[in-house]
């Protein structure tokens, strides 16, 4: 069920990728690192590092993934930075046997 959320996540936030501009435009970009930091920093507009749900209500990225939930909150019901960005790397990573 988890790894379905993170593909779910995954999926959405890809779509949005491809859809952000072209190739030689500066708000896209390949790497799946840099993508997650980017779409990190648009929803925690506060720079803590977490993100908290009415963060996520207030972004962009609301509109393009279904529940705050599928990113995968913390017990204090937080999106930390370091585990977004290991679970999007993660579900954007091609197999070593496809690169």
């Amino acid at each position: 069920m988890k790894r379905l959320l993170i593909a779910t996540v995954a999926s959405a936030f890809f779509t949005a990728s491809a859809q952000a501009g072209s190739c030689g435009g500066t708000d896209h970009a390949h790497n799946p690192k840099e993508m997650a930091v980017k779409y990190f920093k648009q929803m925690d507009t506060n720079g803590d590092d977490v993100i908290t749900k009415l963060e996520f209500d207030a972004s962009s990225m609301a509109k393009m993934v279904k529940s705050f939930d599928v990113l995968n909150p913390n017990e204090r019901g937080e999106v930390e930075k370091k585990r977004f960005i290991e679970s999007f790397v993660k579900a954007h990573s091609k197999p070593k046997n496809e690169a």
